[in-house]
Formats: C-alpha cells, structure tokens, sequence
C-alpha cells in the first residue's frame, strides 16, 4: 500500500526510474548473445591423440584403451565415450553439471598427458580441450580460394593466416583447416637407384637425422667477448637436403641425390573438400560456449574486406552453408508472434476498455517488462534464444491481466465519485491479493523446472528464469507505474458511464457530449457481443448450478473421451524445423581410397543436380575424408571411404529440406549404380544436433558387452528388423568390420638369422609405402614464413603398386652390407578389421541409428521396443535404447514430476493468501479441465506433444488458477458484504470480463 502511495505522490521519480529500466534493457538487448537454444553448462572434454597411418584396430589397442583409463580416473566423470579410427583417438569425458568446466579440463589434460609414457613411441602428446554437445555444427563455412596457389598453400594461408585473423572475431573458433593437402618437404627414392646401390629406405632416413637438425651449437666466449654461435645444421632450402651424404668416405659418398630427390610437396592426401565440382579448402566457423551464433556470423562477414585486404592477391573468401539463416527464422517468428499478439491483446482491451489511455498503460506495460526481463537474464549469464523469447510470449497474457485488473478496478472505483488519485490507490489496493496471487503462481507453477537436471534443467531454466523477472518486473510496474499513470494521465472530472453521454462544466454550465469514437465502438462491441455472449453464459451457468451431478457427470467423461485421444497424438522432442540444409552421409566401400571414393562422389553430385533443380539448390559442400588431425574431432567421417555432402536450398524452394530429403533418399535408393554405397539424411540443423547432443541420428540402439563378432552379429540382426519397422530410415550399423587388412606376419628367426630384428623390417615397410614422418620427427623451417614443415623419406605413390611389389621393397638392418627382399622374412596375409570402433564407458559398443520419416519418434520408438524385446542376446550383453528418445523420456518425465510439483506448491500458497482449505480445492479442480481443450487442439490440429505444447499446458496451470483466483476473490469479497451464494456464483462471472484472456 505505501509503495502505491509513494508512486501517485512521486510522478517524477516513478517516470525516471521507468526511463532508467527502458535504457538499461536496451543497453543489455545489444549486448546479450543470441542463439537458438541456452547455454549448454555440463562439462564435457575431449582428448585427441595422433599416430598418422595407424589403423583403427590398434588405435584402440595402443591408445584409445590407455587414455580412457587414464582419464577416467577424474574426480567427477560420469561417462567416458570414445571413438577410434585410422590415426586418431578421441576420447569424450562426461563430467556431473557440479563440476567446473575449467577444472574438468585441467584434469583431464593432466590426465592425458600422464598416459603418454605408455604409448606407442612416437605418438603425439595427447590434445585435451573442451568439448560442447551443442555446437558440434559449425555456424558457418568460410571458404578459401586463391587460383595462384597450388592446394597445400592455399590450405597453409587457411590454416595459418585466416584462422589467426578470425581469432580476432567475438566469440569465434576456428579449429581446423578442411581439405587442401598438408605441405611438407619429401624426399622421394627412386627404387632402381636404391636397389643399385644396396640402400633400404632407413638408411636415408638415417642419413637425413644425422645431416639435418634442429640444434644451435649455443655461446662462444672469447676473452672479454662473446659470440652467439650458429650453423648451417638444418639446411636453409628443400634442395639442400639433396647434398646430405647417406654413406661416408673419401671415395664412396653418396648422397641423396644419388637415390632420389628433395620436393617441396605435400604428405599423403587423405581428405579432400569439393564445393560445387571444384577443389576447394575452407574453415568451417565454430561458436565459443555462452557466444552468439548471430554475432559470430555477423562479424566474420563485417570482417571479411579486412581479411582479403591482408592476404596475398588473388584471395577470397566466402561465408557459406550459413547455419544462422534458421535461427534467424525462427528468432524472428517468435518475435512477431509475441508483438501480434501484444498487439491483439491491445486491440481487445481497447474493445473491451472503450479508452485508449487506459489501453496506452495497459500496453506500455509490456515492453518495459520485457525489458526488465532482459536485464535480469543479461545479469545472470543468460541468452536470448528460443526458449527465453518463448517464456516472454508465454508471459504475455499475465502481464496485461495484472495491468487490466487494476485499470479496470480503477475505472470501477472513478465511477464510484472518487477522484482520478484515490480512484488510482483503492483500485490498485483492492486487488493487491489476487494480482499478488497471480503473480506467485505463475512463477512457481514454472519454478521447479528450473531445478531439474541435466536436459530438462538446460532448456527450462532459462525459460524460467525468463518468466520470473518478466512477472517480478510487471508486478513491481503495477504497483508503481500503472497507478502512477492512472493519477496523472487519466482525466480528472466525473462523468457518467462510457455507455451513456459525457458531461462536464464550463462557466458553471452544464455541458453534455457524445461519448468517443473509442467509447462508441466499446460499447457496440459490450452490448452487440459480450452482453449477448454474457447472456448465454448466465444461462448455462443458471442450468449448470440447477443440474449440479448432470453437469459434474458431463465434464468427467468429455474430460475421460480426452484422454483417450492421448495416445493418438504423436510425441517428439522438439517441433521440427525447416533449416533449408541437407547433410548426406555417403559410405563406399571400405576398401577404396580417396581418389576412387571421389570419382563416386561426383556421380552422386551429378544425381543430386538432376533431381534438386538449380532453381532450389544454392551449393553443395562435399567433405571427403578423414585426416589425423584435429579435423577429425568435428567430422563423423571414418576414413578416405567416407563423404559428408552438405547441400544447402535456396530461400524461396517449393519444397522443405524434408520433403527433398525424403525423395533424394527415395531416388538413391532405387538407382542401381549406388547399389554399393550407403546413405543417411539429416534435415535437423543446429537445433536438431544440440538437442541430440551432436549424435547423427534420433535413435541409437546401442549393443553394450561381448566380443566385436558378436556385438556386430546382434547389432545387424537388430539392424534387419528395425528396417522393417514403419517410419524407420536410413538404418544402419554405424561399425564396419569389412577394413581390408594385409597383416605382414614376420618370421622372427628366419629375421634373426640375417641379422635383422622385427624393428628393422616394419619400420622399412612404414618408410616405403607411407614416409617415415611417424618414425621420425625432422622439420624443415622456412625462412620467409618462418612456418614449420616435416621432412619425410617415402617412395613416390605409385595407384599402380601390386602386393609383388611390396614383398620385393628392400630390407636392411644397421649392420649389413646388403640387404633382402621383404618377402624372404615376412608372409602376407588378407583379412578383415574395423573401420572404426567406439567405446562407452570402457566397453567395446555397436550402435545401430535410425532415422524418422513420416511418423513421430515416440511411436517408432515404441515398436523398437518392442521388436527388441524378441532378440536374444549371448550372456554378458546388453541392449540399450539411446539418443535423442532417450533425452525426451527424460524430460517429459521431469516435466510431468515438475507439473505435479507446481501443482501442490500452488494449491499451499492459495491455502496460505486465502486461509481456507476449500476455496483453493475449487480452483485446483478446474486445472485437469483445461487439459481437454489442450488435447483435443493437439488432435485436430496434427500437433505432436514435445516440449513446447507441455510447456504451454504447464503454463495452463497458472492461467486455469489465475482465473480462479480472481473468481473466488471477487466470490469472497460479494459474500463479505452480504450477498448469498447462489447470488454470489452468478455475479462473479462479470469480474474478468476486460482481461486478456477473455
């Protein structure tokens, strides 16, 4: 009451600490990051380990199994995941939400590096850094493109240049350089010459460790002097490395040259990126946690004249595949739909009020709190993104009742002779309780879904939070702007109701006016419309208190049909989005390399270019694959088998990325040619892959235990029957076992017996066929970049090369003067191994993923289930049901628990304001009845129940009891002066005839 008081005597303070929030929430709006969904806080943190030409088998055998033993030892980690493929290890540690993500990954890096003393020599020192589920899409891919330079110095600008400049970028990463080939010093041997002068390839690297080194030969003292010593140690130009003499002596040098040749070249390629036909390399551009998709996007963009202006003639670089073209979308649909409906909710108080002041007090209310909404997530770390603009637009509706409330008590009490200042204070005053209940029940029906854990806990808080400081702000404008107003800008003189004429005095005179247009078209609205809908109510309602167990009967079966539309309608976590974006996953034969994995690749460009018509197709962004290098972490690639094909659709298409995913899944399937590749789809975009965590696919089937044959045995027969499954797509065992093996089974003491140790035979075998980069560490520095290169010894790639050919490479130890064919020692043999192989929680897991097409992801998930539960596994083994159904059970359970929760928290603060039992059981009682119209909406509008509509029907509690409360008050305070029940029941109906909701 003193604060009312305060505000109608204080204008000038009330106007200026208004003016103060509306600057401030404006300072916060632009300064506060932008997204589509909240800030994903659960620690996670990835570990990267190297070991370039290594197949996956012992990638998990040597690395993987050491550092996830290593690292899981942190204090906190809940879950270890980990995925091996040729070259790379990565491995994922799962923290609880109360662990500090800078202390997780302090842990784990000590971790991590702890390990490397037990593996393999060589071996890169492990690579910790954090890892969000969340952003595992790029926002944007920017390309770089100079035609003057060949590809390994278009990707060294890329990876050097660019990305330096984009570290400049608010909130930007850009970890890796995609495509272009790795520049490297190569000295290639020409087998002929080596085999005539008795050389194996060891002996040049040999050679080139003794002849070109990174060493200074430190300081020289002479007398008073000193003298920084230096030498000619690492050669100062690849062609030098021509003159490093392999043998030594007055009469037989021999020098490299001799044996081949020193290039400035490039390592083995094992990844390529084509961007509509063409060769091309590009960064792709990542988020920083808590940053702004939006201003990430924005300022490379602003950026990009500045970056070209810097880089060598020629450059250009383009932002592609921009990823913020959906959040965008979707940011600005909910912002329209909040203003219109902001701006129906003024219409009809308009209608209903017949002023246009009151409506103006009633309408400003909105933005300022909104603004004062802003302020409170900008101060507590928060975003504005889907779910906070969607608990502003939930908020909508009780922020306008509280202002409609007191403006129309206020009208009531003006009309009661009082003058516009006490008219402003009892109105404000009388409605201190309900407003005070509304308020409170709003933010604690939403409260305990700011407690919930892990996914539910990430996308409702915020929400939460979003709806607390918008009601807090409202309720605080309520009791100090909107009386203030009503004291100051309303007139101050008495007239008769709107309905009638308008009076007044002018010297001393009697005048009488005809209302306003705004009053005219009020009460043409009242008497054509609400009277007539009034009218019928009170009948029905009249009915309805005569016929008391009819009616009680009547609404506990409509509200028992209801239920029994339930399962009808469909469940999915999130409402589906239209990204204007394509992922397909291309897998070719296992046993291809990259260049015979292009050729396929371009023929399913030229498919996709004949079904999507150009008209509709923008770009198509091919990735093929996979590099041992940081590149790896951020590609579901497994090897130079695989493809990621990004296709992005124009604006204005006929049809969405769904529908065109739905019939280029169609059309590939039924083209012969592809019969040999496999193909998933996925249309989600950034929301879908931060919901799912980063994973491809809404279903994962994981088969947990056992050995690989029979883990891979139950995951295929899982495979064949999910197929066959209605609304399933794109199923598939995401592990391969079909790698081709060619295992070189040395014989020892034959070896032995020529002098020659099993040391010395594999690493001839590394040297010849890949370079000896992974057995020996040899940089070349060059002198006008000062960027760091390998030296590396290899023969030239040959497509050409035969099993023969590899048997007959040379073979010499340190102390022979001759040396043997590989065949006379080693016995080949073919077999078959994993492409790619996966962990979880230390156990060896095959995982089946599965699409949806055409039906929601709760009805496909529920007949897996059931297909899963005919499937007999060996002992030992387990079958789980992961992925992003898993996430939505989750939540939807938490909701449902929230739900019930808010339910008794608001029941006990009615009891509490109220001091009755009763009338907050009458009130409570109407919440299950609003959950009919929200059903039977669902089912004749084709709406799946995900996250939105529950949050909409847990909103539906607040409202449901913010009418009641209003009813019951009004109920009380008739019955307080003395009027009877029945009379009572029947009047309260005209209180809530100007709120919003009506």
């Amino acid at each position: 009451m003193w604060l009312i008081r305060a505000s109608v005597r204080n204008p000038y303070l009330v106007a200026a600490l208004v003016l103060a929030l509306a600057i401030v929430g404006v300072l916060c709006l632009v300064r506060i990051p932008i997204d589509i969904l909240p800030v994903f806080k659960a620690p996670s943190v990835q570990v990267l380990t190297y070991y370039p030409g290594m197949p996956a088998q012992s990638i998990e055998k040597t690395i993987t199994n050491r550092i996830e033993r290593w690292v899981n030892q942190a204090p906190g980690a809940r879950l270890v995941e980990s995925r091996s493929v040729p070259g790379v290890s990565v491995v994922k540690v799962h923290f609880r939400d109360d662990i500090d993500p800078n202390e997780a990954l302090t842990l784990v890096n000590s971790l991590a590096l702890g390990a490397l003393p037990n593996l393999p020599p060589n071996t890169l020192p492990p690579v910790a850094m954090p890892f969000d589920a969340t952003g595992t899409l790029p926002v944007g891919i920017l390309t770089v493109t100079n035609l003057s330079m060949d590809d390994a110095r278009q990707k060294d600008l890329a990876r050097i240049d660019v990305r330096n400049m984009l570290g400049a970028v608010p909130g930007c990463i850009a970890p890796v350089v995609v495509g272009g080939q790795d520049r490297a010093v190569m000295i290639y041997l020409d087998p002929a010459r080596m085999e005539a002068r008795n050389f194996a390839p060891m002996d040049v690297v040999t050679a080139l460790r003794r002849g070109n080194l990174m060493v200074t030969p430190g300081t020289a003292y002479f007398g008073d002097e000193q003298l920084l010593l230096d030498s000619n140690a690492m050669v100062e130009q690849p062609s030098d490395l021509n003159e490093i003499p392999i043998t030594l002596g007055p009469a037989s040098s021999i020098l490299v040259r001799d044996v081949g040749h020193a290039q400035d070249a490039a390592t083995i390629q094992t990844s390529r990126v084509r961007i509509d036909g063409r060769n091309e390399v590009f960064v792709p551009v990542y988020r920083q946690r808590g940053s702004s998709s939006l201003r990430v996007v924005d300022g490379v963009r602003e950026r990009l004249p500045e970056m070209e202006s810097r880089l060598p003639e020629g450059t250009r670089l383009s932002l592609v595949m921009d990823q913020t073209e959906a959040v965008r979308g979707a940011l600005s649909s909910l912002v329209f739909e909040g203003l219109l409906g902001a701006g129906l909710v003024s219409i009809m108080i308009l209608l209903f009020l017949g002023d246009w002041r009151m409506t103006l007090i009633a309408t400003l209310s909105l933005p300022l709190s909104v603004l004062g909404c802003i302020v409170g997530l900008f101060a507590t770390g928060n975003t504005i993104n889907a779910m906070t603009v969607g608990g502003m637009a939930l908020a909508i509706g009780p922020l306008v009742d509280e202002a409609i409330v007191e403006l129309e008590n206020n009208h009531r009490n003006y009309h009661m002779g009082k003058s516009r200042i006490r008219a402003a204070i009892d109105g404000c005053a009388q409605v201190m309780v309900p407003v005070l209940v509304a308020a409170c029940t709003t933010f604690i029906v939403l409260a305990p879904l700011a407690l919930l854990p892990g996914m539910g806990g990430f996308l409702f808080r915020p929400l939460t939070l979003a709806v607390g400081f918008a009601m807090f702000t409202s309720f605080l404008l309520s009791r100090t702007f909107v009386p203030m107003m009503c004291a100051t800008f309303l007139p101050d003189d008495h007239r008769s109701p709107v309905h009638g004429t308008q009076q007044g005095t002018r010297d001393g005179r009697v005048m009488h006016r005809a209302p306003g247009l705004f009053a005219r078209w009020s009460a043409a609205f009242q008497h054509g419309i609400v009277d007539r809908i009034a009218r019928i109510y009170a009948r029905a309602l009249a009915w309805a208190l005569a016929h008391r167990a009819a009616t009680l009967l009547a609404v506990i079966a409509l509200f028992a049909a209801s239920l029994l539309l339930l399962p009808r309608i469909g469940r999915e976590f999130f409402p589906q989005v239209d990204a204007g974006q394509i992922v397909i996953r291309l897998r070719a034969p296992s046993n291809l390399r990259l260049d015979a994995s292009e050729r396929r690749v371009v023929e399913v460009e030229e498919f996709i270019q004949d079904v999507i018509p150009a008209a509709e197709r923008a770009m198509i962004v091919t990735e093929l694959g996979l590099n041992p290098d940081w590149s790896a972490a951020y590609t579901t690639n497994a090897g130079q088998q695989d493809a990621l094909l990004r296709l992005q659709l124009t604006t204005k298409r006929s049809r969405s990325a769904q529908e065109w995913a739905s019939e280029l899944r169609r059309r590939l399937a039924a083209e012969e040619s592809f019969a040999d590749l496999r193909f998933d789809f996925d249309t989600g975009g950034m929301l879908s892959t931060a919901l799912n965590l980063g994973a491809s696919s809404p279903i994962d089937v994981e088969v947990e235990g056992g050995t690989a044959a029979d883990s891979l045995q139950v995951a295929r027969t899982l495979r064949d029957k999910i197929a066959a499954i209605a609304g399933t797509a794109d199923v598939r065992v995401q592990q391969r076992a079909d790698a081709p093996y060619l295992v070189l089974d040395v014989d020892r003491v034959k070896a032995a017996e020529f002098g020659l140790a099993v040391e010395d035979i594999v690493q001839q075998v590394v040297v010849a066929m890949n370079s000896s980069v992974s057995i020996n560490r040899n940089f070349w520095i060059d002198a006008r970049s000062g960027n760091q290169y390998f030296v590396g010894v290899q023969f030239p790639e040959d497509v050409d090369r035969t099993l023969d050919d590899v048997l007959s490479l040379p073979v010499k130890g340190p102390a022979q003067a001759a040396g043997i064919n590989l065949g006379s020692v080693v016995t080949p043999r073919r077999t078959d191994g994993a492409v790619e192989i996966n962990h979880s929680g230390l156990r060896r897991v095959s995982n089946v993923l599965v699409n949806i097409e055409d039906r929601d992801l709760a009805s496909v998930a529920r007949d897996i289930e059931a297909a899963l539960q005919g499937v007999e596994v060996p002992a030992g083994m387990r079958i789980n049901l992961k992925g992003e159904y898993g996430r939505m059970n989750d939540s939807f359970a938490q909701l449902a628990l929230g739900l019930g929760l808010a339910a008794v928290l608001v029941y006990l603060l009615q009891v509490t304001l109220f001091r009755s039992w009763i009338g907050p059981g009458v009130i409570m009682l109407t919440v299950p009845l609003g959950f009919v119209g929200v059903i039977a909406m669902l089912y004749l509008t084709g709406t799946r129940l995900n996250v939105q509509s529950l949050m909409g029907t847990i909103f539906l509690v607040g409202v449901a009891v913010n009418n009641g409360v209003l009813l019951v008050d009004f109920a009380n305070t008739r019955r307080m002066a003395g009027a009877r029940a029945r009379r009572t029941r029947r009047s309260a109906r005209q209180l809530p005839r100007a709120s919003s909701r009506s």
